[in-house]
């Protein structure tokens, strides 16, 4: 009976860890389909006043509502990721969860920013009645608070890296590259959209797919060190 409900209990947290891994990957291509779509042709930090102005004239089509739609959805998909994972690593931290809770609040950070910000559609709805100088803030704004969430997705892939390496609930590999990105990120503060920032933060999108993939394709590798009670 022991065995049979301990079956049990492996089986239905490797159920949850896919779902969880499987929310990742949904929210990643929702939320990266609808941005591409809506952003292409956006020009860099430092264009023109009318370039910038231009590009936010733009996004007064009909069909920016709905995209933009689509990728805070894929971000809310996401978040049950970005929660998701440092609850789970939180079954090997110990008695004081410090690193998967600022993981966790990382993760909400970057969800808030992204759902909330509405720099973009403010200046498109109010197009017709700005100049190019108020486009261009709105524009501004935008750029600039997309690099401030930077921050906080490092945060959220060093604290989620380092407890993989300590506690060996996942590949030590997939937690130093969590750690690195983390790093790199926080660096890359100092450089802006105009920097090498673009790098970290790429490779941070593909080690979180990655460790979307591992837990999925190896739910069960965040149960070898957890007992009946759910302690390491």
């Amino acid at each position: 009976m022991a065995y049979a409900m301990s079956d049990i209990g492996l089986t239905r947290r490797a159920s949850l860890e896919r779902t969880i891994g499987l929310a990742g990957i949904a929210g990643m291509v929702l939320l990266f389909a609808a941005t591409i779509a809506y952003a292409t042709g956006e020009p860099q930090l430092d264009a023109s006043t009318a370039d910038a102005a231009e590009f936010i004239k733009g996004l007064d089509a009909w069909w920016i509502t709905p995209v933009e739609a689509v990728a805070d959805i894929g971000m809310m998909v996401l978040l049950w990721f970005l929660v998701g994972l440092p609850l789970l690593l939180r079954r090997h931290e110990g008695e004081v969860p410090v690193r998967s809770t600022v993981a966790m609040l990382a993760g909400v950070l970057v969800a808030a920013f992204v759902v909330l910000d509405s720099t973009y559609q403010a200046g498109a709805h109010r197009s017709s009645e700005l100049d190019d100088a108020d486009l261009a803030l709105a524009y501004d704004l935008g750029q600039i608070g997309f690099t401030n969430i930077w921050l906080p997705l490092g945060s959220f892939a060093f604290a989620c890296g380092w407890l993989m390496i300590s506690t060996a609930s996942m590949p030590r590999w997939l937690g130093w590259w969590g750690v690195v990105v983390g790093i790199a990120l926080g660096l890359a503060q100092f450089s802006g959209l105009s920097g090498p920032g673009w790098v970290p933060y790429l490779a941070f999108w593909v080690w979180l797919l990655t460790t979307c993939v591992v837990l999925v394709r190896t739910p069960a590798v965040l149960d070898h060190r957890t007992d009946l009670g759910g302690r390491s």
